[in-house]
């Protein structure tokens, strides 16, 4: 596929977008604490968060083994960020809409990386809960914390709108390939 029909993809799927090297991604080892701090309960509980998706080294050598990054933004209005079914609904969103284009990459032969915002919610609960095998190991999509990107400074280097707002969610995921 070419850069200008991914572009056009992620559009057509409600989604701001830019293309990047995935080595200008900034990663930050630091931000795995915000996983162990575990305020999403994913922590241990989901096959795509920690510790099960690698440590910080294993998903940073995961994202440079794609050439290419599809940044992804999708600015969502909630009456208040306090509101957390409509935060819950704002992060779905970005998460079925992340999975949603990386499937319809894969259906043009191209094998890709998604990533989104809290953990996967493909399964409800997951697997590991039960502890059972993924049921969706080529589908599942880990969060940019585990990852570890620097979501403020991403946002910078692609020239898009980053801030803490109480009434609107700015939220990113990327789709990971190789061009």
């Amino acid at each position: 596929m070419t850069e200008k029909e991914l572009l056009e993809l992620a559009e057509n799927s409600g989604f701001s977008a830019k293309i990047i090297p995935t080595a200008d991604v900034v990663i930050d080892y630091g931000f795995r604490r915000f996983c162990e701090d575990n305020l999403c309960g994913r922590y241990g509980a989901n096959y795509s968060c920690p510790p099960d998706c690698g440590t910080p080294q294993q998903v940073h050598r995961r994202l440079l083994s794609k050439n290419s990054a599809m940044v992804l933004q999708k600015i969502c209005e909630v009456g208040s960020i306090q509101d957390k079914e409509a935060v819950l609904s704002a992060k779905n969103t970005l998460n079925y809409g992340v999975l949603n284009l990386a499937q319809q990459i894969r259906d043009n032969g191209v094998d890709v990386i998604p990533l989104g915002y809290s953990g996967c919610p493909l399964c409800n609960p997951c697997k590991r809960s039960l502890n059972q095998p993924c049921a969706h190991p080529d589908k599942k999509i880990s969060c940019l914390s585990a990852y570890c990107v620097d979501v403020a400074k991403l946002a910078d280097r692609c020239k898009m709108e980053f801030c803490w707002a109480q009434d609107k969610l700015y939220l990113f995921g990327m789709v990971l390939f190789d061009k």
